[in-house]
């Protein structure tokens, strides 16, 4: 499951990094609305069962806040806080997402304060969504192989407005 996950992980980059340097236009990509979108997400890879509740502001730009609101299977325990900042694709019903996240706490989960921030959202209707949250420093590409990135893989459901 681990490398499925690292796979799914390198080939989202991937093609972030490829759209991220093609003009929109030739993809087509639909507007990302400005709005609010708050998310309740629980892991279900190394953390089973820890959850955090988040919110999200902005359009194609945005900026993220986030707390751990149930702690499970983490040593010494989960973070308390995890902000961001992000740049949203959107396409159809899906959305894209890559940026940077702050985590305050170091652990056997996320291993650096700082993070990658990667996410895939699909809008159920105008309000509700699903969403998978993903935070990782990166070992997978080279960087802080010295430390523990077992990530963060939150699996959610959200609610914009």
């Amino acid at each position: 499951m681990r490398v499925v996950i690292q796979r799914v992980g390198r080939l989202l980059i991937a093609w972030l990094m490829l759209m991220a340097s093609t003009p929109s236009r030739a993809w087509s990509l639909d507007e990302t609305k400005v709005d609010w979108r708050l998310a309740l997400s629980a892991d279900f890879y190394r953390a089973e069962g820890s959850m955090v509740a988040s919110a999200r502001y902005g359009g194609s730009w945005g900026l993220k806040l986030g707390a751990w609101v149930r702690d499970n299977n983490v040593d010494p325990h989960a973070p308390k806080v995890v902000a961001g900042a992000d740049y949203v694709f959107t396409k159809s019903k899906w959305r894209f997402g890559a940026g940077i996240a702050w985590i305050d706490e170091e652990n056997n989960i996320n291993g650096t304060r700082w993070n990658f921030d990667l996410s895939i959202a699909y809008d159920l209707s105008t309000r509700v969504f699903l969403q998978y949250q993903h935070y990782s420093h990166g070992s997978g590409l080279g960087f802080e192989r010295s430390t523990y990135n077992y990530s963060w893989n939150l699996l959610g459901v959200g609610y914009a407005f």
